[in-house]
């Protein structure tokens, strides 16, 4: 009996394609949903048996490749270019890619979502987290197909827009509050900004940890709960190791999270569970990221999480905007690595391909880094389109005045960090801590008069964010009647000076991490 290219026999695949299509054949005018399925895929044709009775099955061009291998001996054709022709046989057979994910809202919307590459084109199933491509090792991203009308659901989370978010069963949402903040209006403001009308998107007040990263964990930790997915390793500077923990603790999950030492007095106001495990790394941050891997490799866990899965989080950035602030001229954001810059616009993408927003009314993108940790804004002064380690600086003072915002993902970030500032005639520039210090006072002062209060004892993030925009004022990039939308990262919510104590403290060089999971592992038994 024949076996089709996704595993399954012939006859699934008739009643799998009949339960989700109905039963018409392929290229039938009343069925646009099978019409629509069928559109960009290239037909292989085989023999089924000496008799000669074809059948004919559907893929995209990476199964192709595939099948081309497999195909072989008596009854082989070669395979059609797209676009040929192909008679029609006796016997048809449509197969439902199984790699592209349907679900239906309430509000009616119908969307496929699927990862494709973004060299090769080749489509992977968006049941499965990973890097990169397969076939040639280029990033991935996500897709969206189908009808949807702009309207968000009811929800008071990011989760309002489920139908662009790379989910498929909503029950495996995990929530806690994160996303739909709230756009505030600080008009006293202005003077400093050259009459621009400033706004302040607060995910440091309503997200559960206090900054802008429990979108990201929101997202992660859903799609790890619909892939099953448990033992996972990440690393960060603070606030994003945070979010993933109080998201997997919240889960039930075993987690492994590697920070730098120097970064411990940021480890408050999240929960953290027997599971978790919090590892501070004394070696500077470039080292970190490698050993993390590592570990993950050698202990059979999973590394978590690729760029093009973090990006989506930050998509709900734009669709907020579109749907709170339409009239919005620039956005802006302080940035270690970039990724909610570069998921911004991945938002702003996804509302133009299905109509709901021209090109001509995306925001301009700023992003704003610390003076001490500007390799980005170095790279995009000069020109440069990629960067490489020899970007980054090899050394770093022991008192970095915002630590949080070293990374070493701007290598690899950087590329779409570039293509997003271009795309959207975007401004990127660099402020020091004496600027910071000079235009902070009246930036929280207007918050204060509103009950709302910034923990800068964690993190700065956001005060760097405004003095760049009182820099780029000056320089007249910005002015009267501009309205600035600026998004507070961090840090807020309740206050908690009681830090999360950590696990082991290690030496990346000196470290066997099968040992080091081992120690963890009599802490969780103890």
């Amino acid at each position: 009996m024949r076996r089709d290219l996704y595993g399954g026999r012939a006859a699934e695949q008739r009643r799998e394609h009949e339960r989700a299509w109905g039963s018409r054949r392929p290229r039938d005018k009343g069925n646009p949903q099978a019409n629509a399925m069928l559109s960009g895929q290239r037909w292989i044709i085989t023999s089924r048996s000496a008799s000669c009775r074809w059948t004919i099955a559907m893929v995209s061009s990476a199964s192709r490749r595939l099948a081309s291998r497999r195909l072989s001996g008596r009854g082989a054709l070669r395979l059609p270019d797209a676009g040929t022709d192909v008679a029609r046989p006796r016997h048809t057979e449509v197969a439902v890619d199984a790699r592209k994910l349907r679900k239906t809202s309430e509000g009616g919307n119908a969307i496929e979502f699927y990862q494709r590459c973004t060299k090769c084109e080749a489509i992977e199933s968006a049941h499965r987290m990973i890097a990169a491509c397969p076939d040639c090792a280029a990033p991935l991203e996500f897709v969206f197909e189908g009808t949807y009308s702009g309207a968000p659901s009811d929800r008071d989370d990011l989760w309002k827009n489920f139908d662009l978010l790379p989910l498929e069963d909503s029950r495996n949402i995990v929530a806690l509050g994160a996303g739909g903040s709230p756009i505030l209006e600080l008009p006293e403001l202005g003077d400093a900004l050259g009459g621009a009308d400033l706004f302040l998107k607060l995910d440091s007040d309503k997200n559960p940890t206090g900054t802008f990263k429990d979108r990201e964990a929101s997202v992660i930790l859903s799609r790890c709960k619909e892939l099953g997915l448990d033992g996972l390793v990440f690393y960060s500077t603070a606030n994003t190791g945070r979010a993933y923990t109080h998201y997997a603790a919240e889960l039930g999950l075993t987690s492994y999270f590697f920070m730098p030492k120097q970064c411990e007095y940021k480890n408050t106001g999240f929960q953290k569970g027997p599971r978790n495990h919090l590892i501070l790394v004394d070696s500077h941050y470039p080292n970190i990221g490698p050993y993390a891997k590592r570990f993950a490799k050698e202990n059979g866990l999973h590394a978590i999480a690729p760029l093009h899965e973090r990006t989506e989080s930050y998509a709900t950035l734009a669709y907020e905007q579109f749907q709170e602030m339409p009239d919005c001229d620039f956005f802006v954001q302080t940035i270690a690595s970039g990724m909610g810059p570069i998921g911004f616009l991945r938002g702003h993408r996804n509302l133009i391909k299905f109509g709901l927003e021209e090109r001509r009314d995306v925001p301009r993108i700023v992003c704003v880094q610390s003076e001490q940790t500007n390799s980005m804004y170095v790279a995009y002064r000069a020109g440069k389109t990629e960067m490489t380690p020899d970007d980054l600086p090899s050394e770093f003072p022991d008192d970095l005045f915002e630590p949080t915002l070293n990374s070493t993902n701007p290598v690899h970030n950087y590329p779409a960090l570039c293509a997003s500032l271009r795309e959207s005639d975007g401004i990127i520039t660099d402020v020091g801590r004496a600027a910071v210090g000079q235009e902070s006072g009246r930036f929280l002062k207007a918050l204060a008069k509103r009950g709302i209060r910034f923990l800068v004892d964690q993190e700065q993030s956001t005060l760097i964010g405004f003095a760049g925009l009182v820099r780029l004022a000056a320089e007249g990039s910005i002015g009267r009647g501009d309205r600035v939308l600026l998004l507070a990262t961090g840090r807020g919510g309740t206050e908690s000076s009681e830090i999360v104590p950590a696990d082991l403290t290690i030496d990346p060089s000196t470290a066997d991490p099968v040992e080091v999971k081992r120690r963890l592992d009599v802490l969780t038994n103890e």
